[in-house]
C-alpha cells in the first residue's frame, strides 16, 4: 500500500500544487502483478476536488492467448482523474481522500493498467499457440499429433474426394 499525504492542499487555493516521485518495486494490485511502478505524480487542487496527472511506467505480467504462458508487459499510464475531498461526496469521482487527506493511488492505477492492456496479449508476434489436439506448446516442441486433421463432421466427404 502506497499513501501519499495530500492534506496540505484540502485547505488550498484552487491552482496549489504537489508533486510526487512514485518509484515502487513488485506491488500486487488484487488480481495484478506489477514489477514496478515508476514516475512523476502531480497534484493539483481543483474546485470540488484534486486534480491527479501522472506517466507512470510499468511491467505487468499477463498471459499471451495463444500460448497460454504468462510474459512480461512493458506500458505506460497517462493517468489524469479527479478525486474527491473527504466528506463531500460528488458524481462521477470515484477516489476520495480519508478523513486524515491520505490518499492511495494503487487503486487508481490498477484501474489504469487495466484500460491499457492489449484485449489480445501476445507474448510475441510470431507466437505458435498451442496444439488444439494434445495442448502442447507449438513455440516449444513439435506437436506429435497427426499432420492432416480432418473435421469427424467432414470424414466422409474426405473418403469420398479419396476414390
Amino acid at each position: 500500500m502506497v499513501q501519499i499525504d495530500l492534506s496540505p492542499l484540502i485547505g488550498a487555493r484552487p491552482g496549489e500544487r504537489l508533486s510526487f516521485t512514485l518509484d515502487e518495486g513488485p506491488q500486487q494490485l488484487d488480481d495484478i502483478s506489477v514489477a514496478f511502478l515508476r514516475g512523476p505524480i502531480q497534484f493539483t487542487r481543483v474546485q470540488g476536488g484534486i486534480l491527479v496527472e501522472a506517466r507512470v511506467e510499468t511491467r505487468v505480467e499477463i498471459e499471451c492467448v495463444r500460448c497460454l504462458e504468462p510474459f512480461p508487459y512493458d506500458t505506460v499510464l497517462e493517468v489524469e482523474e479527479t478525486i474527491g475531498l473527504s466528506g463531500r461526496p460528488r458524481p462521477g469521482i470515484s477516489y476520495t481522500l480519508t478523513e486524515e487527506g491520505w490518499f492511495d493511488p494503487l487503486p487508481l492505477l490498477r484501474e489504469q493498467i487495466w484500460v491499457n492492456l492489449p484485449m489480445k496479449p501476445l507474448c510475441r508476434p510470431e507466437c505458435k499457440g498451442i496444439c488444439p489436439e494434445c495442448g502442447v506448446n507449438l513455440n516449444l516442441e513439435t506437436c506429435r499429433c497427426a499432420e492432416e486433421r480432418v473435421d469427424p463432421r467432414l470424414a466422409p466427404l474426405a473418403q469420398f474426394l479419396k476414390k
